[in-house]
């Protein structure tokens, strides 16, 4: 009877959270299945019918005596005698980390999945039928081929970028058209879905079969998704870093092509968005290059090494690492035998939170003169981020407490570290600024916000006049606040937001004027102004950010 033998394999060290002990008697998963390679050197460990690592035929041999009564002492000297009592633990400890063993499984991903810590996964089963449909109508080419094409293709894109550098970064820092901007979020929604599929379509070249296909929420992002694990089949690493690498080559190709394309389009609003066009296939590619982060480099890089759940097993290493400085946690065998295991699992670790803080700052700075939907959209943001935190604070507590530390010492750092991160907010002083949209008029400038708050600035107040960039902003002039009374005024779309619409006007009050001291004559009709309201502790300075002010839109007349 299954269950009568898991709750007893748990107990002799099998379980979640028992320690691998020479006593401790671990069992295989009973979803557990092995299948060889097509070169036939390795095998493939199936969880459930989905490849979880790549196996030796003495692993294999191992695992299947792992029958929940041998004791782990046992199996050491039956199948690893020569080796040292650490090296074979840690080679158990990886077979645990990749869930083969009973009590450490899971079931794989269906239709509708969540992956922490903000990933939300909607797909389909049918993937492989398709998938075979789609490699029958890509030609098949050499790899030299392709490879050399996609060389030139992009030393070609990288000499455009060179001669239009200028052009670039106005296009960054400018305004974009509406309609510029709609073709864009267009254009770019097709190519994910063709990155996405380069990569089923490449596995399935090489005789893979992409098992889950379909569309997600990833990182407070809409976009497709293939489950690739199947590479893990490909008997030769390259095909598998090819895999991982078909996707982040697309976008890559359409950079340089769109890149190129511009320098022989003299029309403006084509050439402008064939510039954006290939910026922002260039900042997929970068971001996706990231290894710390489960994007397509760090699959890539797994594959290339040849080290299934890579991350996984680096996190854990770095985390038991300051674990043991902080709380005094015991000496773990390392699940990743590399030197550079520990940095890459606390740089995996940062990575998503550095990223998703980044990306909220920047939409956060970007619709901060947006009005009431836009404030809103902003504090939704933020408040899934908080959420998202501390759910993981309180599963790192626990894990950090099921590891055996002493909890009066855990008590007394985490007190000590709240103390310490209290006193440094409530005494580093921190500049606060408010951003607004500034109008420049025949005979003034004055600030403007959306809605109908008539929320004041402090009069002598200094402002840093930017351009209203999608991505970038540049200064343009420089002054202070000066007396005004409120009024209220239509004004033009980018004068709150970085879009140009012709003839599309938003409510908005006129709160100050701006007595311009540098910049008067070159000051675009419309941008952002940046006030300076002084400085505020930490505390205080993120409250009002990020709370204060984009909630003040929602507040209405005053």
């Amino acid at each position: 009877m299954r269950g009568s033998d898991s709750r007893s394999d748990r107990s002799r060290g099998g379980g979640r959270s028992a320690a691998l002990t020479e006593d401790a008697r671990p069992a295989l998963a009973s979803g557990v299945a092995f299948e060889q390679s097509s070169d036939g050197a390795v095998w493939i460990a199936m969880l459930h019918g989905v490849p979880s690592s790549r196996v030796s035929p003495h692993v294999v041999d191992l695992l299947t005596a792992m029958d929940g009564d041998t004791a782990l002492r046992d199996l050491h000297r039956r199948f690893a005698a020569a080796e040292s009592w650490e090296s074979f633990l840690q080679l158990v400890v990886r077979v645990r980390a990749s869930g083969l063993l009973d009590g450490h499984s899971a079931r794989p991903s269906g239709r509708l999945a969540f992956r922490p810590p903000l990933t939300l996964q909607v797909a389909t089963l049918r993937a492989p039928a398709l998938f075979d449909r789609l490699r029958r109508l890509v030609p098949p080419l050499p790899p030299r081929v392709v490879l050399a094409s996609l060389a030139v293709v992009l030393g070609l894109g990288l000499v455009a970028a060179m001669l239009q550098a200028a052009q670039l970064w106005s296009v960054l820092s400018a305004p974009v058209p509406l309609s510029a901007l709609l073709a864009l979020v267009a254009v770019l929604s097709v190519l994910t879905l063709l990155h996405e599929s380069a990569h089923g379509i490449t596995l399935a070249n090489y005789g893979g079969r992409p098992r889950r296909a379909g569309v997600m929420l990833f990182y407070l992002t809409p976009a497709f998704f293939v489950d690739v694990t199947d590479g893990w089949r490909l008997a030769e690493r390259r095909q598998r870093v090819a895999v991982a690498l078909a996707g982040p080559a697309v976008h890559a190709v359409v950079a340089a092509i769109a890149l190129i394309a511009a320098l022989a389009v003299p029309h403006p609003p084509l050439h402008r968005t064939l510039l954006l066009l290939g910026l922002s296939s260039t900042a997929i590619v970068v971001v996706n290059l990231i290894p710390f982060v489960r994007f397509d480099g760090y699959i890539a890089l797994m594959s290339a090494l040849d080290e299934p759940n890579l991350r996984g097993r680096a996190i854990h290493d770095g985390t038991d690492l300051a674990i043991r400085v902080l709380f005094g946690g015991r000496r773990r065998a390392r699940r990743l035998d590399r030197w550079w295991s520990v940095p890459f699992g606390l740089a995996s670790l940062l990575a998503p939170a550095v990223l998703v803080v980044l990306a909220v700052g920047r939409i956060a700075h970007a619709l901060a003169g947006g009005g009431p939907i836009a404030g809103l959209l902003v504090m939704a943001l933020e408040a899934t981020v908080v959420l998202v935190a501390l759910v993981m604070l309180v599963r790192s507590a626990r894990r950090i407490l099921r590891s055996g530390v002493s909890r009066l010492r855990f008590v007394a750092i985490v007190v000590a570290l709240l103390a310490g991160a209290g006193t440094v907010g409530a005494v580093v002083p921190i500049p606060l600024t408010a951003t607004l949209g500034f109008l420049s008029l025949d005979d003034r400038v004055v600030l403007v916000r959306a809605g109908t708050d008539r929320s004041p600035v402090p009069e002598g107040a200094a402002v840093t006049l930017l351009s209203s960039g999608i991505l970038a902003n540049e200064r343009v002039g420089v002054g202070t606040t000066g007396p005004a009374r409120a009024e209220p005024a239509a004004v033009a779309l980018e004068a709150l937001l970085p879009v140009t619409a012709d003839a599309v006007t938003v409510p908005a009050v006129i709160i100050a004027e701006v007595e311009v001291s540098r910049g008067r004559g070159s000051l675009p009709p419309t941008g952002q102004a940046r006030v300076e309201l002084g400085t505020r502790n930490l505390w205080t300075a993120l409250w009002e950010a990020a709370v204060a002010m984009p909630s003040s839109s929602l507040r209405g007349e005053k």
